[in-house]
C-alpha cells in the first residue's frame, strides 16, 4: 500500500536524479570544450521512461521481427540512464564538437527542470503532512 502511496514521489524523485547526473554530463562537456577531439556526451532517458510508464499502464509494444528487442523494463523505476556520445557532428577543426552556448542553454533548462521538481516533491509531502496532521 505504502508503495503506491509514494509512487508518484518516488518516479518524481528518480528523474531528479537522472537531472542531476545530466547536469554532471553538461559541466563536463562545456569543461572540457578546448579539449582536441573530445565528443560532447549527452543522456538519454525520457523515450525509455515514457515507454515504461505506458507499458506499466497496460499498453504494451508489439514486435513484427524476433530481431526486435524490447529494451525497455516494465518498471519505471528500473530504466537507467545512458550516457551517449554525440560523434555525428564536429565543431572545429580540432575534432571537439561542444557547442558551448548550446550547452549553457541545455543546462539553464536542466536547472529550471530539477527546481521544478523538487517543489513537485515538496508539495507533495505537505498534502501528506495536511493528511496525517489534519
Amino acid at each position: 500500500m505504502f508503495s503506491r502511496m509514494f509512487n508518484h514521489v518516488n518516479l518524481i524523485e528518480k528523474s531528479m536524479d537522472v537531472m542531476l547526473l545530466r547536469q554532471d554530463v553538461i559541466s563536463n562537456n562545456i569543461a572540457n570544450a578546448d579539449t582536441p577531439d573530445y565528443d560532447a556526451k549527452h543522456i538519454e532517458f525520457e523515450t525509455m521512461f515514457r515507454q515504461a510508464i505506458e507499458d506499466e499502464s497496460g499498453f504494451t509494444m508489439k514486435t513484427s521481427s524476433p530481431r526486435h528487442i524490447n529494451a525497455v523494463p516494465n518498471d519505471p523505476l528500473a530504466v537507467s540512464p545512458v550516457e551517449v556520445s554525440e560523434t555525428w557532428h564536429t565543431m572545429r577543426m580540432d575534432g571537439n564538437n561542444v557547442d558551448v552556448e548550446r550547452e549553457m542553454v541545455l543546462q539553464a533548462e536542466n536547472t529550471i527542470r530539477y527546481h521544478l521538481a523538487a517543489q513537485q516533491v515538496n508539495s507533495e509531502l505537505g498534502r501528506l503532512r495536511l493528511a496525517i496532521t489534519g
